[in-house]
């Protein structure tokens, strides 16, 4: 959401004591996908139309590390590539027949074709370097197999990757490898193109089967939905939240994903959607009393960045209602600071 902040500063206390706990998206997102249930639901959505063709059961985790080392001139670098998720898919049989990965997105990345581009190409390297390593002192090869380090029938697995992007805005950045490329036309044919596939959660026509990816992708879908208000989003994720029972893993996605921090009370997790936007609505609140006090301030001149951050810190609205009246009441900014200074020696 446009109004969700970065990040929470202070949670409400009440009568029991509360701490916040704030989740990192890479790692929530990963704990996520790394359940086959949902990883299989959602390449079966994006290859097969929603067509239950890959089962969990058939997927099994890869290195999400690869290695590699270019020669370049007289000089060698070693270079290591880090995806987010890799898996491969097997057949029935057991036979291994397709890797698959997923590479997570919150904000638009422009240079996002290479880099898919060059995570492929490791993947395609690495399985070359397997048969080079098993051909290492096989006799009988002819002299092009010999050279290629592989047998004429040998063949790679296929290597796909989608891109999951869980921004607001809309992606604007290039999907293939020739939107990066300063190329004129004339030549466009004799350059290779490389695609990248790119869901942006906030549309897109996936169909799934696996209820938590249904549940997250609705929900993500609602609270980036600019065609309503602010409080209707909210007021719909509340209602969706209550009619779905949502599962505990996707609330601690659609939290990560908008930096909002997760209540704990003793032991136990707060994970309930609505405490979730009242929480961003309590903060909303808090943010716009900041800005009217700020905006009174700046009829006495400029002001310092420092006291700017500490106004725009502040989410006490008790506190915040008694900057307000300072600030319509004061002479100048020098008079507002000491209001502020005597709180702060107050609260010491």
């Amino acid at each position: 959401m446009d109004t969700i902040k970065k990040q929470y500063n202070k949670i409400r206390r009440t009568g029991e004591k509360k701490m916040a706990q704030k989740f990192k998206p890479d790692v929530v997102l990963k704990e996520y996908w790394n359940d086959n249930e949902r990883y299989a639901d959602f390449f079966n959505a994006v290859l097969f139309n929603g067509r239950r063709v890959i089962s969990a059961s058939q997927l099994e985790p890869q290195d999400t590390e690869a290695s590699s080392t270019l020669q370049l001139g007289d000089s060698a670098e070693s270079v290591t590539a880090a995806r987010d998720l890799f898996k491969v898919v097997k057949t029935a049989m057991g036979a291994e027949f397709m890797l698959v990965g997923i590479e997570h997105q919150d904000k638009i990345h422009y240079a996002m074709p290479v880099r898919v581009m060059n995570l492929d190409a490791y993947a395609y390297n690495k399985q070359w370097k397997l048969l080079k390593e098993k051909y290492k002192h096989e006799k009988g090869m002819t002299q092009e197999e010999y050279l290629s380090h592989m047998r004429r029938e040998d063949k790679f697995l296929p290597v796909v990757s989608v891109v999951i992007y869980y921004g607001e805005k809309k992606w604007d950045g290039a999907k293939d490898l020739h939107g990066v490329l300063d190329i004129p036309e004339e030549i466009k044919p004799f350059v290779g193109n490389y695609p990248m596939h790119l869901v942006e959660v906030a549309d897109n026509q996936l169909s799934f089967e696996n209820a938590n990816n249904i549940d997250l992708f609705e929900m993500m879908k609602i609270l980036y939905d600019t065609t309503n208000s602010r409080k209707q989003r909210v007021q719909r994720a509340q209602e969706y939240e209550k009619e779905h029972d949502l599962d505990d893993d996707v609330i601690r996605v659609l939290a990560a994903i908008n930096n909002v921090q997760i209540k704990r009370t003793g032991k136990k997790e707060e994970l309930n959607m609505c405490s979730l936007f009242e929480e961003i609505a309590r903060e909303n609140k808090a943010e716009g009393k900041a800005e009217s006090v700020l905006e009174l301030l700046e009829d006495y001149g400029d002001i310092s960045e420092e006291l700017r951050m500490i106004v725009m810190k502040q989410t006490d609205l008790g506190v915040l209602r008694e900057w307000l009246l300072a600030a319509a009441r004061a002479g100048s900014i020098e008079e507002f600071e000491r209001v502020v200074k005597s709180r702060s020696d107050l609260q010491k």
